[in-house]
């Protein structure tokens, strides 16, 4: 169904309700979550992190225009079919074998939910506690830099593990041990 221009461009200004306009509510899902899951990493971990959402933004909004021509192509018989409403991220729950999706990988599903619990217990709990007790301080270098280091702290955490994540991979992971014994190649008579 075509859809007002005017309002298309208007809906297109926020990730993912130009797309919902123009009936694909699940493409108009994906890029919400695309947009606002940057905006609450950045609030917890690093800020840095917001500049993904501003990516996810003009993709999302040249992706409704483009949209909104398709359209305008398919109902004046000169476009190609109209593309279906589907997820960015394609995961089929009916085929999705959650235990052999997770084989592998529950450590690393273990640390990000630590990092992430501890993460949240410092905004919450260590930082407002810290803050009081810097701000008993007198107006100094020291009380300014102890200020910097507590709002930066959970962002260097992140640096600090993204580049020992970072490294691990370049290295290979776990190195395999070699094997110290000869395969069994079966029984052998030399008689």
């Amino acid at each position: 169904m075509k859809r007002n221009t005017f309002l298309t461009y208007l809906f297109s200004l926020c990730p993912g309700a130009g797309q919902m306009y123009q009936g694909y509510m699940k493409r108009g899902l994906s890029h919400i979550l695309l947009f606002i899951i940057p905006i609450m990493l950045g609030a917890v971990f690093m800020p840095a992190l917001v500049a993904l959402a501003a990516v996810v933004f003009m993709y999302s909004f040249f992706d409704s225009i483009n949209l909104r021509a398709q359209i305008v192509a398919y109902f004046n018989g000169t476009g190609e079919p109209l593309p279906a409403d589907d997820f960015l991220i394609h995961v089929k729950i009916d085929e999705l074998n959650l235990n052999q999706l997770l084989k592998g990988k529950n450590k690393l599903i273990g640390w990000g939910l630590l990092l992430l619990g501890v993460a949240g217990l410092y905004k919450s709990v260590a930082e407002p506690l810290l803050l009081s007790i810097v701000n008993l301080l007198p107006d100094s270098p020291l009380a300014w830099t102890l200020h910097r280091i507590i709002y930066s702290l959970p962002g260097i955490a992140l640096g600090v593990v993204f580049v020992l994540v970072g490294l691990w991979m370049i290295r290979g992971g776990k190195e395999q041990p070699e094997q110290d014994f000869e395969p069994f190649g079966g029984d052998h008579d030399d008689e």
